[in-house]
């Protein structure tokens, strides 16, 4: 299930697009119901899990992609939360700073883009 939201980032990440979780629920077959607490909560950890790892080998957080689908499509809480945990800053503050926000996603795009990276790293996830 990483892999293939991984792999759907990254993709995402290449074509200079962000992705709502909705879309990311149906793209990759993964079956929340997002009216569910706990399945709003997991999708959240799987996202946060990738990132973690992606932060890990000094990649961008690939989650910064996932945006929410109504309103002003932004990441929720709990990318923040992961981007405190990482050191980036209160996650408040992080929140209100769309220079953040738009930071990392355009980071995202710069590396995944770059076909070396894409072709060194696409498969490399464990």
């Amino acid at each position: 299930m990483l892999d293939r939201i991984r792999t759907r980032l990254i993709k995402a990440a290449r074509e200079k697009q962000t992705i709502s979780y909705t879309n990311l629920n149906e793209d990759c077959e993964l079956g929340f119901d997002f009216s569910l607490v706990y399945h709003r909560n997991e999708i959240g950890d799987l996202l946060g899990e990738i990132s973690e790892w992606e932060y890990d080998q000094d990649r961008p957080l690939l989650s910064a992609l996932v945006r929410h689908k109504s309103g002003k499509h932004e990441q929720g809480d709990g990318f923040y939360k992961l981007c405190e945990n990482l050191g980036f800053g209160q996650w408040q503050d992080l929140k209100l700073n769309s220079k953040f926000e738009l930071g990392i996603i355009n980071e995202c795009f710069d590396f995944w883009k770059n076909d070396s990276n894409y072709k060194e790293f696409k498969n490399d996830y464990s």
